[in-house]
């Protein structure tokens, strides 16, 4: 008997994938591979391989919007406390279940194609654009409490931060260790917000 395979078993597949390879490294054979499917059942699925990495990295990065969203939105928390919580809630992934691997698959994608496919230098863009308003929204909340001064531009500061953020992430994959991720956050936490 034939076992069902769902679409989101495929876009699974291909993230696992394409986070460890990268887009041009992963090839429609290794994915149909992964899910044990022939190559024609991707295709009753996906038109090509560029679409369906575009669904793939529009999944990570819904879900990475969500993460920001539960954690820098939560008005249980200070707006501060909020950005710090989320720095250690990442580093403490990095530092565990990802032993500083991995970094972020909108940065590995950004450097790998935003400079030679406009579809996915759009999407990408407009993904950064999404989670910088997330880090916008905390810090005005922190300027209507009067923990941020209203003098600081809450929406270039909320680009600093986001900016700061994926270098570190780009850089704690060349050290193998937190230190870049450790630094941008006490420079955040310490200097930029304090």
């Amino acid at each position: 008997m034939r076992r069902k395979i769902h679409r989101e078993d495929i876009l699974n597949a291909g993230l696992e994938l394409m986070f460890l390879n990268g887009y041009h490294a992963t090839g429609i054979k290794e994915i149909t591979e992964q899910v044990e499917i022939p190559k024609g059942s991707f295709y009753n699925h996906f038109d090509n391989k560029e679409s369906y990495a575009l669904e793939v990295i529009q999944r990570y990065c819904d879900n990475g919007f969500r993460l920001y969203e539960n954690t820098l939105l939560d008005e249980n928390v200070k707006p501060l406390d909020r950005i710090e919580n989320f720095f250690n809630r990442v580093i403490a992934n990095y530092s565990g279940n990802l032993d500083f691997k991995l970094g972020c698959l909108m940065g590995n994608f950004s450097a790998e194609l935003s400079d030679i496919n406009e579809n996915f230098r759009n999407l990408l863009d407009r993904e950064f654009d999404r989670l910088e308003a997330v880090f916008a929204t905390c810090l005005q909340q922190a300027q209507e409490q009067g923990t941020l001064s209203k003098d600081r531009d809450a929406n270039q500061l909320a680009a600093f931060i986001l900016n700061s953020w994926h270098g570190a992430l780009i850089r704690m994959k060349t050290t193998a260790n937190a230190k870049p991720l450790t630094d941008c956050k006490e420079m955040v936490v310490n200097v930029v917000l304090a």
